[in-house]
């Protein structure tokens, strides 16, 4: 049973396996209140490269719930963290689409001669 839902950005310290320097990765994370406990559920790599000031992060995984559950802005964002909010939104959407789509046609065989009405006017 799901309770409550939010997501954020969490930035993660990796290790390099050629040379052992260290450097940060981004993700989106989605938390989630459970009856078990709190969960969290990677919905995105936003990579290395992600340089969006840390004060806007709040600000950007909020506008992606919001493109996402199709809410409308309360207040407008700045173009950046539209932009990316867009973006990322667009990801999680498409991604969403893939998983949902059957891989393969579900037919299956019925024999019209043996079929009944059994409802009649």
């Amino acid at each position: 049973m799901r309770i409550i839902s939010s997501m954020y950005i969490r930035r993660t310290t990796i290790k390099s396996r050629k040379d052992g320097a260290q450097y940060y990765t981004y993700r989106l994370v989605e938390s989630e209140r459970t009856a078990n406990g709190v969960r969290h559920y990677t919905l995105l790599n936003l990579g290395s490269g992600f340089s969006l000031p840390r004060e806007q992060w709040p600000e950007l995984a909020t506008r992606i719930q919001e493109i996402i559950s199709g809410q409308e802005p309360l207040f407008e964002a700045p173009q950046e963290v539209e932009g990316l909010a867009q973006n990322y939104a667009a990801q999680l959407i498409q991604a969403k689409k893939k998983a949902s789509e059957p891989t393969e046609p579900d037919y299956c065989q019925v024999d019209v001669d043996s079929m009944q009405n059994v409802f009649s006017i």
